[in-house]
């Protein structure tokens, strides 16, 4: 047994010896396990610390600082202790608050997310005894917080060629914008949290090109610039639309389109989209056919030496083709007696584009049905002679176009 204990007192005096002489160095470890001195050190040469904070707890005083958060910085913390009073060989062990720790009389972390973390540090001599453990609280930012500053233009007004909105797409990965500086290239400025703001740019006779400028913060404080040449057209004094006439409806159905605008420069040139894929067309007035019943969203554009001066729109409403239904019907006799006979009469109409939307019936001594029926029957006298009847079906499509068709009966005599 004393064999035993002094074999392990020895054991205990060589590992305090070669704790003693283990360099300690500033690395990083994962969430699970203690650095060693293989890990990479955190950092570089490059790392500019600054805003120093001194913490004194009993015989142990810490010193933290933090590098800048801004891109292209990472925001670095380097904590060092400073105790006199300690053994050489004391060994310090940090533990940050986020699920690492690490060893050393200088050490560095760095936080991925922002919050208040407290940092535990704990002396021990070479027999792993505590001598201090020690505490201090730090607020960090975290990583990637440092804005992209992105933007884009569009037109807020097609008639309106100066009036022009913009759009603030710009991000941040961790945080928010909290601010956007615009700088409009023409003297003027605007600051807003919002990312969506109008400008009205001055209105001038030639065509001119703006450097919009945005400059972005972030709730950290870091910024971002982006700039966008702007171009905006000169102003014309172009008002008006165009017209659309509609002819034979229900045969076969075309438009003449044209402009009814005021203004437009000598040389323009006209261009149509009328919103049913077939491709764009010019003239000043053009003729059209719709194959289908839609309404479209007619585009006029004027363009002058091959850029757009004026656009405008509406909606025109089109039947399309073989829009005329065709009226056909059947009939039958139901059932017959020894003075009367009863006959049914169906309809078997249709409509290449489109719907029906009603049946008139024109039955004999002056009975009409137009209540949308399909099927309808009628009772007849027989008399002395066979009797000859028309029945008239007029039928309409949900375009107003009609179609009407005649059956001729004979009532049986008696």
């Amino acid at each position: 047994m004393k064999n035993k204990a002094n074999l392990a007192a020895g054991l205990v005096l060589l590992l305090s010896v070669l704790s003693a002489c283990k360099k300690e160095t500033e690395a990083p470890v994962d969430n699970t396990s203690t650095t060693t001195a293989a890990n990479t050190p955190i950092g570089g040469l490059n790392a500019v610390f600054r805003d120093t904070v001194t913490v004194v707890q009993g015989d142990v005083t810490i010193r933290y600082q933090k590098t800048d958060i801004c891109f292209p910085s990472n925001e670095i913390f380097e904590f060092t202790a400073n105790a006199p009073g300690f053994p050489a060989n004391t060994q310090y062990t940090w533990t940050f608050g986020d699920g690492k720790s690490m060893k050393g009389k200088s050490v560095r972390n760095i936080y991925k997310d922002p919050a208040t973390y407290t940092v535990i540090l704990e002396a021990r001599n070479a027999a792993n005894e505590l001598l201090q453990k020690a505490s201090v609280s730090v607020k960090a930012a975290g990583q990637q917080v440092s804005p992209t500053a992105v933007f884009s233009s569009s037109l807020q007004d097609i008639n309106i060629l100066n009036n022009m909105t913009f759009t603030s797409r710009s991000s941040v990965p961790v945080g928010t914008i909290v601010d956007h500086f615009w700088q409009w290239g023409d003297g003027t400025t605007n600051n807003t949290s919002n990312s969506f703001i109008p400008k009205n740019f001055p209105p001038v006779a030639e065509d001119k090109t703006y450097p919009v400028r945005l400059v972005v913060t972030a709730n950290s404080g870091c910024k971002d610039t982006a700039q966008v040449n702007v171009f905006v057209p000169a102003i014309y004094t172009i008002s008006g639309s165009f017209d659309a006439v509609q002819y034979e409806a229900c045969t076969n159905e075309y438009f003449i389109f044209t402009p009814n605008t005021i203004g437009v420069p000598a040389g323009a040139v006209y261009t149509w989209d009328f919103a049913d894929a077939t491709g764009f067309v010019q003239g000043n007035s053009v003729r059209k056919s719709f194959t289908y019943q839609n309404d479209y969203d007619v585009k006029m554009t004027i363009t002058l030496k091959g850029k757009e001066i004026y656009k405008t729109h509406k909606a025109v409403r089109a039947f399309g083709q073989n829009i005329k239904p065709k009226a056909l019907m059947l009939r039958n006799i139901v059932s017959s007696t020894a003075t009367t006979e009863k006959w049914a009469f169906y309809t078997q109409s249709n409509v290449p584009h489109g719907f029906l939307t009603g049946y008139r019936w024109e039955m004999p001594f002056g009975v009409v049905n137009d209540n949308f029926n399909t099927i309808v029957e009628q009772e007849y006298t027989k008399a002395a002679t066979p009797t000859n009847y028309a029945i008239r079906l007029i039928v309409t499509s949900n375009t107003g176009c009609k179609d009407s068709t005649v059956a001729n009966i004979t009532v049986a005599a008696k």
